[in-house]
């Protein structure tokens, strides 16, 4: 038995850890604006008693921190701006200086882990900054920003080492894995034709 529309809502926002269009949810979902928003409405009253709210817009919806957390929140985020930046986080940021920007899906395709947390440490540092992807909407891309190009020490990101030969790295990475999914799409429609041809 399908779960109801407020739990798929629900399981979506927090996989995508981004807000969501209510356009997009009917979309994704094949139902009109009116069950959306009831939806939404049932979601918001059964997160009401939870430390996690729905967060919503004229135009979006988002799962954040309920406010009755917030101190809570702001005090370990103090912890953490306090502490060190590990691997992962600077993983995630060579991914993002390097390629000029990324979206979290780019990211995590590259470092292979979910990527959501040390974005938001990235971005509530300063770090980086997120976007709309002007190619598809519902997608945000992260970049660096002036204040880490200060934070390293450089007046354009091509001062930093090894620029032009990772950039190049990159560049072949992502041809590979093109010119994989285009052969992949070829073989897939090699063989629909010659199930069709039977």
């Amino acid at each position: 038995m399908p779960l109801p529309l407020n739990a798929q809502i629900e399981a979506l926002l927090f996989w995508k850890g981004e807000p969501i269009t209510k356009r997009e949810l009917a979309r994704v979902f094949s139902v009109n604006m009116v069950a959306v928003n009831d939806a939404l409405k049932d979601l918001s009253a059964k997160l009401s008693e939870r430390g996690v709210a729905l967060m919503e817009t004229e135009k979006e919806v988002s799962l954040a921190t309920a406010p009755d957390v917030s101190e809570l929140i702001e005090a370990y985020r103090k912890d953490e701006l306090g502490s060190d930046m590990g691997k992962a986080a600077l993983e995630a940021l060579a991914v993002i200086v390097y390629r000029g920007g990324a979206t979290r899906r780019e990211i995590e395709y590259i470092r292979g882990v979910n990527s959501s947390s040390i974005l938001r440490t990235l971005l509530i540092r300063g770090l980086v900054s997120r976007s709309t992807n002007p190619d598809d909407e519902r997608v945000y891309v992260y970049k660096p920003t002036t204040e880490l190009q200060a934070l390293l020490g450089v007046r354009t990101l091509e001062e930093l080492p090894e620029w032009n030969n990772v950039r190049a790295e990159f560049e072949a990475f992502e041809t590979k894995e093109r010119k994989a999914t285009e052969l992949e799409e070829d073989l897939e429609n090699e063989r629909e034709k010659d199930m069709l041809a039977e």
